[in-house]
């Protein structure tokens, strides 16, 4: 019995650990293969609108955006 209770408490160590490393795996391809494009999307449009004189403002806010979009928080 006891050896029973070692084994499921070794299982669900492993288990565990496989659970965290998969969230951070699919996190971190969430991150390279989705925000950073849009991010590098939303700069290109800021840059676009900075080139005007007019939409300047517009542009600086898009560039912030951006960045919290990579940089969360």
């Amino acid at each position: 019995m006891f050896t029973f209770i070692i084994t499921m408490a070794i299982l669900t160590a492993l288990l565990w650990f496989g659970f965290k490393l998969t969230g951070a795996m699919l996190k971190a391809c969430i991150w390279l293969f989705i925000l950073v494009p849009l991010a590098f999307g939303i700069w290109g449009i800021a840059l676009l609108c900075c080139c005007t004189l007019i939409l300047i403002p517009i542009g600086i806010r898009l560039f912030v955006a951006g960045m919290r979009v990579i940089i969360p928080g």
